[in-house]
């Protein structure tokens, strides 16, 4: 397999890629930041409803913790995400609100990248799955 990859720019504080979601008839376009330090992929919870879910559509909840806190976020399976060349399909993702004015619309987390080789190169500012 040939590893697909894509440049990001090393000068931000996050390593920052686009990410499209489909869902039905529904496709759009996002940026998320990449997480490795995230168990799981994440989508900002005012987005849900854009791609076409409201909280009353989640599987279950689940409690989240960060470096600060425990929260409260929505697990949800989604039909189609896709970044730097890698699809996903009837993925399951979290969802809960995403700090103001990091100007991201969520992280891909390591479950997205399962079973693949993921390389983040800062020297060459290239970000590669395969």
């Amino acid at each position: 397999m040939i590893a697909t990859a894509l440049s990001f720019n090393v000068e931000s504080s996050l390593v920052v890629v686009p990410v499209t979601v489909k869902v039905g008839a529904n496709i759009l376009e996002y940026k998320f930041a990449v997480d490795t330090g995230s168990t799981v992929t994440m989508i900002d919870i005012d987005l849900m409803s854009d791609i076409g879910y409201e909280k009353s559509d989640s599987i279950q909840t689940v409690r989240t913790v960060t470096a600060s806190k425990s929260e409260t976020a929505y697990e949800f399976q989604i039909d189609n995400i896709r970044a730097i060349g890698l699809t996903r399909r009837n993925f399951k993702v979290i969802s809960r609100s995403l700090p103001v004015g990091l100007g991201i619309d969520g992280l891909l987390g390591l479950n997205f990248f399962k079973n693949r080789e993921l390389t983040i190169d800062f020297k060459l500012s290239e970000i590669r799955i395969k």
